[in-house]
């Protein structure tokens, strides 16, 4: 009986593990199936916040819940499912198993919630059931602020992504209140009030940790003058963002201030929101982005293993800027354009020094450049100057630089 039960436990935490552990698979799904559908990710978003309000119903088989299940929920539920369904029956099997089996769960629940309610049979909703599929959901299980990538649901806002890819070499705590505030942007339209009232004292919350947290000073026998004037550099800056961000804290709890204002004012604690230009930037991204899949084909056509060693520290350089500021710049196609370069790239370091050549790579990359050059076209249209490729030349020099000096 001892063996049975360890057994049936192994059941059980199978059926019930921690969804985040599953973040890139999950991100990556939505964000393929957005391409595929033609959906924004502030969908993903607020479908998240309804199942999770449908969760916490199903949570106790009571009046109360009934009652907030009918009134509140299911209404959101008829709101969402004939995109739900749309998408499921455009998805391929093969390649979306596990969402289309949780957007199926999706339909099965409201289908069948509303065959009920119809009849008012109230007390025969099947609460312990529906939560049941909704714990043993994989993709659509509700994360809430983590449900989707941030870069997704702020996509084309230059500023924001370029001030949270900064502030990653500040202040991982600082990111994640940024990405909070990013979810809190999508999901209010759905919200209950009594979930806007939570997400503003969260967001006071958060702000204060953030201010609160103590800076780290190095100790040890190798310290030295040189550690002392680098530590102390962060130092300051460290003070002089948490200064900001105290004036931030004091004008949200005295004003009706909105998130997106307290995304603009963290963004300029980084950047320039008035000089700095997306489009001109962006433009510059594809250009170096379409060059290196053009040489890097070139290296591969030729044999040159050198060049193609140089191809691949160059993307290791840019990597970071381009998957967390680029790519969410574009359309989701040109977006999967620019991921699939970069996942070419890492397969051909992995393969160094012998470079194991699958016949579509060369196609994959051509083809890539060919969109990416189209991409770039259709940007130089609305650039009130000519690029200059110097700027591309200082781009990827300061790149590597930085990329060097991790």
């Amino acid at each position: 009986m001892k063996k049975y039960y360890e057994e049936l436990k192994k059941i059980e935490d199978f059926a019930s593990f921690d969804r985040t552990r599953l973040l890139d698979y999950i991100h990556r799904q939505k964000f393929e199936a957005s391409a595929v559908c033609g959906v924004e990710a502030k969908f993903w978003i607020e479908l998240d916040y309804v199942i999770g309000l449908a969760k916490s119903a199903f949570s106790d088989v009571t009046e109360e819940y009934r009652n907030f299940f009918v009134g509140s929920v299911l209404p959101l539920m008829q709101e969402k499912i004939t995109t739900v369904k749309e998408i499921e029956k455009k998805l391929p099997d093969r390649d979306f198993f596990y969402l289309k089996k949780d957007l199926k769960t999706f339909s099965d629940i409201f289908s069948h919630s509303s065959n009920i309610t119809a009849k008012k049979l109230y007390y025969f909703l099947p609460f312990p059931l529906f939560l049941h599929a909704v714990e043993s959901m994989t993709v659509l299980y509700p994360l809430r602020e983590k449900t989707c990538d941030a870069g997704m649901a702020v996509r084309k806002n230059y500023d924001i992504l370029l001030a949270r890819y900064l502030a990653g070499g500040f202040s991982a705590q600082l990111v994640e209140i940024i990405d909070y505030l990013i979810w809190v942007q999508s999901v209010s339209p759905k919200a209950l009030d009594a979930d806007r009232q939570n997400f503003r004292a969260r967001i006071v919350g958060r702000l204060s940790d953030f201010i609160n947290t103590k800076s780290d000073f190095g100790t040890g026998s190798e310290y030295s003058a040189k550690s002392f004037v680098l530590e102390l550099h962060e130092v300051l800056t460290d003070i002089n963002i948490k200064s900001k961000i105290q004036g931030l804290l004091d004008t949200i709890q005295t004003t009706a201030i909105s998130v997106g204002e307290c995304l603009r004012t963290i963004a300029s604690i980084f950047i320039d929101t008035d000089t700095i230009s997306g489009h001109a930037n962006i433009y510059r991204d594809l250009y170096i982005a379409s060059e290196l899949a053009s040489s890097v084909t070139k290296h591969i056509k030729e044999g040159s293993n050198s060049g193609i060693y140089e191809d691949i520290a160059l993307s290791k350089a840019l990597k970071p800027y381009f998957m967390q500021v680029s790519r969410y710049m574009l359309g989701t196609a040109e977006d999967m354009e620019i991921c699939r370069l970069f996942e070419i790239m890492f397969y051909l370091e992995e393969t160094a020094p012998s470079f194991i050549m699958h016949d579509d790579i060369i196609p994959l990359l051509e083809n890539s450049a060919e969109l990416l050059e189209r991409q770039k076209e259709q940007i130089a249209k609305t650039l009130n100057k000519a690029f200059d490729p110097e700027s591309a030349d200082l781009f990827k020099a300061k790149a590597k630089q930085v990329y060097a000096g991790k």
